[in-house]
């Protein structure tokens, strides 16, 4: 076990205490954009509402209905919660994850149990289906491997039950514990000496009146007798007979909960096309349906003491249904709309994300989540659902931004180019442009990868196409291509570099990339092209997955097995075949991330490459030679090791990552820098006051300035060099000292004013 979380957060998540808001991320730390959209667990404080997401927590409370949001980011020990369970005898809060392993939050600290998670007597999946809180003491955790009890004093299991069969939910009733089994009903007195032993457990069979063969799927406590299902039907129980209490037709029973007034029972539907339901009984066992807006898909549902009832459901929103309101109300969070991520791009202060949708062998998976947008702070969703436009539209593979219209391109690889004018869209397919279908699948305009060019022309991968790119210019006018010097027609990625030539990622096994220059737009014959392969070239494989163009020029090239760089004056040159970087590992020579899948790379202010794998983030020095960094789910906040795309705002040098479990950033040390300092140098944060300790942040500097900061008699106190265009200072001097209460002016030397390098450029206070 360990402790995770922080004791504000620990605060937080157990009283009634307030996160402080953030509107800004300082350097160094992280931030989660999960999708918030659905409950898949609820449970309660007398404050608070507990919703288990699909990646994290969010927590409302009850007095003004508003949300915070807890993920691994926070403190968390994982991602991806099964359920929550909050004992109210003993304040604790029990977060289950998908992995089983949990978390304790209780008030001295939160501490992670890895028991289930780790035991080798359990083999396949471990999931947990439901926790009963028997006292401030004792947990039993119902699984697809049996039953558990969880001491919460000594985090600790005194036993494990192994049934060879799921276990759906246990209860505590006259001196017995039952559990509800796909196999029927089973109890053994508390207290048994060795509850292990299966055997040693009773099934409730015909003698006690039940049928010799039935299914139960929950059951609970309510009005001193014990509830259950037995098949498809809802009895409760007294310890000598079971009595009818309900059947709902087409429907079994999912959950049974009682924490307030009523028995709550969920039900989900036996054949398709129906909804489940939600019924309130009261102690007389009649029943009122909940609002038909509150249960399309329900996962749980609990009762409050004052008859509110908070929903989880399968469907999208948050619900809950105020006692004596009509219908139900629904809150849709802040949110991206789902974790899903192929390409990110950044556009001056906006997020913009292709959701993505192809399989590893470039098949569709008609994933319908389109592409969203980070803007001022709200997110917005553009799909069939949001947008008429883009019905038939799915796997929205890539995007660009037009530089000076702000324009959005998006590449769906089912069927098409979506043009988003910030208003209206736009679909090109083979009927309205030079795009032409697949040789696969004829059926389909196959949209896989976008570009704009320098004369803001946009270049478009057309894959398994007979003319398999595209480019659609700024006058309007369209053209598509085939050179034959380059038999390759499964065409991925295209990126421009500085002399205007265009690379491709080539999908295919028998190269790698493909070269094309157009040359003069007018003349077909002095168009070139030039293919590289693992055999002509220093490519490691030809399996490539990305490309990306640093400050310098250079083209750097992820593929399954680590890097290569071409870093040539013209590409189009024999001697021009790319180079591998040999970096020191484990005391020998090796070519950089040579055993890596690199998924992904990014270039930041100072030129640094950070390179998202399988294996989690590498952050290289500009040259590739120095280890800066290496991030994984065990050493940060890092959601998942397998890193689909990074994105980087030069300008905050926020770094948005974008893996299987969602996205995330983290607020770099670098940003872009010009040829000079700019007259808009800031400082963050300032003033420095005492309860402040991260570091201090001077941006809009030149690229790589030399920056002194002194006191106002001009005693040196600190030296470095701007990384990009910003410098990082942790407060202290040369000898450790924090800076002492005065002013500290920051000077700052850049090529373009090395007539005047004394020139001030910003000014610290400081308040200790």
């Amino acid at each position: 076990m360990k402790l995770v979380l922080p004791l504000l957060v620990i605060g937080f998540l157990l009283s009634s205490a307030t996160l402080p808001a953030q509107t800004d991320i300082a350097i160094g730390e992280w931030k989660s954009y999960l999708p918030y959209v659905n409950g898949n667990w609820v449970t309660q404080s007398d404050s608070k509402v507990y919703f288990a997401t699909e990646w994290s927590l969010a927590v409302l409370d009850k007095t003004d209905l508003s949300f915070q949001r807890i993920s691994k980011v926070e403190g968390l020990s994982q991602v991806g919660i099964s359920l929550v369970q909050f004992n109210r005898f003993s304040n604790t809060l029990m977060i289950v994850y998908t992995n089983s392993v949990i978390d304790l939050v209780k008030p001295e600290g939160i501490f992670s149990l890895f028991d289930i998670a780790n035991s080798q007597s359990i083999t396949g999946d471990k999931e947990v289906y439901h926790v009963l809180m028997e006292d401030e003491n004792t947990a039993y955790i119902s699984a697809n491997y049996g039953l558990s009890q969880l001491d919460l004093r000594e985090n600790k299991f005194p036993f494990t039950t192994f049934t060879g069969m799921p276990v759906e939910a246990s209860a505590v009733f006259q001196g017995y514990l039952y559990m509800a089994t796909e196999e029927g009903i089973f109890r053994i007195l508390q207290g048994s000496s060795f509850p292990e032993d299966f055997s040693q457990w009773e099934k409730l069979d015909e003698e006690e009146g039940f049928p010799s063969a039935y299914a139960s799927t929950a059951m609970t406590l309510y009005n001193n007798e014990l509830y259950f299902s037995v098949n498809d039907t809802l009895f409760r129980y007294d310890g000598q007979e079971k009595n009818f209490v309900h059947l709902e037709s087409d429907h079994y029973v999912r959950f049974l909960t009682a924490e307030g007034p009523r028995l709550i029972a969920g039900y989900y539907c036996n054949v398709d096309l129906c909804s489940g339901k939600v019924l309130y009984f009261s102690p007389d066992n009649t029943y009122v349906p909940a609002p038909n807006n509150c249960d399309d898909r329900p996962i749980y549902a609990i009762e409050d003491a004052t008859g509110n009832v908070w929903f989880a459901d399968e469907w999208r929103e948050f619900r809950f249904h105020e006692n004596g309101d009509e219908f139900c109300n629904r809150v849709t969070l802040n949110a991206p709309y789902s974790n899903n991520i192929s390409q990110m791009v950044v556009y001056e202060d906006e997020l913009w994300i292709a959701s993505g949708g192809v399989t590893a062998n470039y098949s569709y998976i008609n994933r319908e989540d389109g592409f969203f947008a980070l803007l001022d702070g709200s997110w917005y969703t553009y799909n069939r659902n949001t947008r008429s436009e883009l019905a038939g539209l799915f796997d929205f593979y890539d995007l660009a931004i037009h530089p000076e219209t702000g324009d959005i391109y998006v590449a769906s690889f089912l069927d098409g180019l979506a043009v988003f004018d910030r208003e209206q869209i736009t679909v090109y397919n083979d009927t309205n442009s030079t795009l032409n279908n697949a040789g696969v699948d004829s059926s389909r305009t196959r949209v896989s990868g976008l570009a704009f060019d320098q004369n803001n022309d946009l270049w478009i991968s057309n894959h398994y196409a007979d003319r398999p790119f595209s480019v659609f210019r700024a006058d309007g006018t369209w053209k598509s291509f085939q050179p034959s010097a380059c038999n390759e027609n499964e065409l991925l990625q295209v990126l421009v570099d500085r002399n205007n030539y265009k690379w491709f990622v080539v999908g295919s096994s028998t190269s790698g990339i493909m070269l094309f220059d157009e040359g003069d737009p007018e003349d077909d014959s002095d168009d070139r092209c030039r293919l590289f392969s693992s055999n002509n070239s220093n490519l490691p494989s030809n399996k490539v997955n990305c490309m990306v163009m640093d400050l310098d020029g250079d083209i750097w090239v992820g593929t399954e097995q680590g890097v290569v760089v071409f870093e040539c004056g013209d590409p189009f040159a024999a001697i021009c075949i790319g180079s591998l970087r040999t970096v020191l590992q484990d005391s020998f020579g090796a070519h950089l991330l040579e055993t890596e899948n690199v998924r992904t790379i990014a270039v930041d202010g100072a030129n640094r490459k950070w390179f998202g794998t399988d294996n989690g983030i590498f952050v290289q020095s500009a040259d590739g030679l120095e280890q800066i960094a290496y991030f994984h789910v065990d050493n940060s906040p890092l959601f998942d090791n397998t890193i689909n795309d990074i994105a980087i705002n030069p300008v905050t040098g926020e770094i948005f990552i974008g893996s299987n479990k969602g996205l995330q950033s983290l607020r770099g040390t670098a940003t872009e820098g010009g040829v000079i300092n700019t007259n808009q140098v800031k400082v963050f944060p300032n003033p420095v006051r005492p309860e402040y300790d991260g570091v201090i942040a001077v941006s809009g500097l030149a690229r790589d300035a030399d920056v002194k900061i002194t006191d106002l008699s001009g005693q040196l106190v600190y030296q470095t060099i701007a990384e990009g265009g910003q410098a990082i200072w942790d407060g202290r001097d040369y000898n450790g000292r924090k800076a002492a209460t005065g002013v500290y002016l920051v000077y700052s030397t850049s090529p373009e004013s090395l007539n005047n390098p004394n020139a001030v450029v910003a000014r610290i206070l400081f308040i200790n």
